[in-house]
C-alpha cells in the first residue's frame, strides 16, 4: 500500500481512489462511531467504511490541506481563517451524543453543563479542501463541551507550532505559517475569553507529545495575549 499522509501517531495508506486506510496506536472504535454520527448530521468528515481495532477505512478525500493551499498560495489568510471558523461554527451547532465524554486529560469541557462537539485538534493542516468543500479530518482528540474551549486550543496549536521543528521539507513547505500566525491567532483569539485559553494552553501541554519549547511558546504567547 502506498502511503499518502500521517501525522505523530498514524499513517494513512491509498487503497484505491475511492477509500483510505489509516493505521494507528489506538483502537479506532470510538473515533469511527462519532465520525459516522456526524457524517450522518451532514457536517462535512470523511465517510467511515469499517473500523476494526487500530485500524480505520474510510472515504478518501482528492484534495490538498488547508495549509498546503495557504502556502500555495491559492488560499489566502483571511479566507483561511474564515474556514477555519465557519467549521468551528457549523460543529458547535451540533449536540454531542452521549457517548462522547467530556473530560480529557483530566479537564472537564462541559462547563455549565453545554454539551456540544468539540474536535480540539482544529488547524490548517487537519483540513482538506476537496471541490466538495472543505471537509475536518482526525477526530482523535473530540470531547463533549463548551465550544470557546474548542476555539481556544485552535488558537494554542497555532501559537505553539514551530515548524522548523517539523523537519526541512516540512518546514520549507510551511514557510507562509510565520507570516500568517499573527492573523491567525488575532481572528481566532478574537473569539474566545482569558479563562478559555489558559484551560487551553494547560491542555495542550498536558499533551505528552508537547515538548519543554513548544510549552515554553505556549505560555510566552498567553502572557503577550
Amino acid at each position: 500500500m502506498e502511503q499518502i499522509g500521517g501525522g505523530r501517531a498514524s499513517q494513512v495508506f491509498a487503497l484505491d481512489d475511492r477509500k483510505v486506510l489509516r493505521r494507528g496506536p489506538f483502537d479506532a472504535a470510538a473515533e469511527a462511531r462519532l465520525m459516522r454520527y456526524l457524517h450522518d448530521l451532514g457536517f462535512p468528515v470523511p465517510e467511515v467504511f469499517a473500523a476494526d481495532g487500530a485500524e480505520m477505512t474510510m472515504q478518501r478525500l482528492n484534495g490538498r490541506t488547508l495549509g498546503a493551499e495557504v502556502g500555495a498560495g491559492t488560499i489566502g489568510v483571511p479566507e483561511a481563517a474564515k474556514i477555519l471558523l465557519d467549521l468551528h461554527d457549523r460543529l458547535h451547532e451540533i449536540d454531542a451524543p452521549r457517548f462522547l465524554a467530556s473530560s480529557t486529560r483530566e479537564f472537564e469541557m462541559a462547563r455549565a453543563g453545554t454539551r456540544k462537539v468539540l474536535h480540539l485538534d482544529l488547524h490548517p493542516e487537519n483540513v482538506i479542501i476537496t471541490d466538495d468543500g472543505p471537509f475536518l479530518i482526525d477526530w482523535t482528540n473530540a470531547t463533549a463541551g463548551d465550544p470557546e474551549y474548542d476555539l481556544a486550543v485552535s488558537w494554542a496549536i497555532i501559537a505553539g507550532i514551530d515548524v522548523t521543528e517539523l523537519g526541512p521539507d516540512t518546514a520549507a513547505q510551511s514557510a507562509w505559517f510565520e507570516a500568517a500566525r499573527a492573523g491567525l491567532l488575532t481572528t481566532i483569539g478574537g473569539r474566545t475569553s482569558r479563562p478559555a485559553l489558559d484551560i487551553a494552553v494547560a491542555y495542550r501541554t498536558a499533551d505528552p507529545n508537547t515538548n519543554a519549547a513548544e510549552a515554553a511558546r505556549l505560555h510566552k504567547a498567553l502572557n503577550d495575549s
